[in-house]
């Protein structure tokens, strides 16, 4: 008697133990947008720490899950016939490829380039190596990621190269992929605001908005505007995607543990016009023109040198200074960047873009 309540005691702490396993994988069964707003929208979610596992997640729709690391994320969809990942994160994909089979057990059928970038397309290179992946997977990327791609596999070492495996479906304009009840909807600006080979991909369904690199949710610009190749392009890009996708719940931007919304878009555009707005009055200042014409004074042989470059250093000051006062209380890393991306700002507004 007592061996066998001691078998079914044994028993039921093996099932309770195996439960907890399985939960430390299982987001919410249930999808509550709400709650997920509360939670991973919150800016204190980026202070918690990272399971020992080094990743969490968590659903962003009903069949999507947002995976991250300490600074990376990626986004996956288990759709009715197999798995369509978005982006290939070499320092994540690990990660993906460890959980997607913890979630199910249905095949890679789709993994999307964002764009040619190495901290996000070096990790494709292990979807092909792994037993998850289809035998007739698609590897998806737009024209100009298959060129820089291309680039890359003629001008790096073949080892390097192979790192970022060339796509065996690419798209121009538009495309639209329909999948397992899954509909992706990709678009082509024709301008890019951080890459050569910028792109967004839309999910209807789940109203999420991949924007990659497009800025950091409840957070100052990272610097020179994550490295903006069209810094018009890049400050116009806020208020371009609040019109196209006006529905929209989350933005996909490849960084950070929290998810962005519809409203951070809203605060980073506001908060690009104000820093527009203040380089504007910084340029038409008493202050900044008195001090320049001091500049004029002190500088004999090759002045215009050294006035250009205090001319730029002294309005970038002003400008991030303004833009601490006002920022510093609502958004992280208000003076991180902040006299940097004042000073690509006024290269743009008072030389090359007027």
């Amino acid at each position: 008697m007592y061996k066998c309540i001691l078998y079914s005691t044994l028993l039921a702490l093996s099932a309770s133990s195996a439960t907890c396993a399985a939960n430390t994988y299982n987001a919410e069964k249930d999808f509550d947008l709400e709650k997920v707003k509360a939670k991973y929208t919150d800016v204190n979610y980026v202070y918690t720490s990272i399971p020992e596992r080094g990743y969490n997640y968590y659903k962003v729709a009903d069949n999507a899950y947002y995976i991250h690391n300490e600074f990376d994320s990626m986004v996956f969809f288990i759709t009715d016939v197999g798995v369509v990942v978005y982006d290939a994160r070499p320092e994540l994909t690990p990660s993906v490829l460890d959980l997607i089979p913890r979630l199910t057990d249905k095949k890679i059928t789709h993994v999307i380039y964002s764009h040619h970038h190495r901290d996000h397309a070096e990790g494709m290179h292990l979807y092909l190596k792994s037993d998850l992946l289809a035998k007739d997977a698609k590897i998806i990327s737009q024209k100009e990621t298959e060129e820089f791609l291309q680039i890359a596999h003629e001008d790096l070492p073949a080892e390097r190269a192979a790192l970022r495996p060339m796509p065996n479906v690419v798209w121009d304009d538009d495309y639209v992929l329909e999948t397992g009840g899954l509909r992706l909807e990709f678009k082509n600006y024709r301008r890019n605001w951080h890459s050569h080979d910028d792109s967004v991909v839309y999910a209807p369904k789940q109203n999420i908005l991949f924007a990659i690199d497009t800025f950091h949710a409840k957070s100052a610009p990272w610097i020179h505007f994550g490295e903006a190749t069209d810094p018009m392009m890049t400050w116009k890009l806020p208020q371009i995607l609040l019109n196209d996708y006006p529905q929209a719940e989350f933005i996909i931007t490849g960084h950070e543990k929290i998810v962005a919304t519809h409203a951070d878009l809203e605060e980073y555009r506001d908060l690009i016009k104000d820093m527009q707005d203040i380089m504007h009055d910084v340029m038409k200042s008493e202050a900044f023109h008195a001090t320049m014409k001091e500049a004029h004074r002190r500088y004999k042989d090759g002045s215009e040198w050294w006035n250009y470059r205090e001319g730029i250093d002294l309005a970038a000051e002003m400008a991030a200074q303004k833009f601490i006062e006002r920022w510093a209380a609502r958004v992280r890393n208000a003076s991180l960047n902040a006299e940097e991306n004042f000073k690509m700002m006024f290269m743009q507004f008072a030389i090359l873009n007027p």
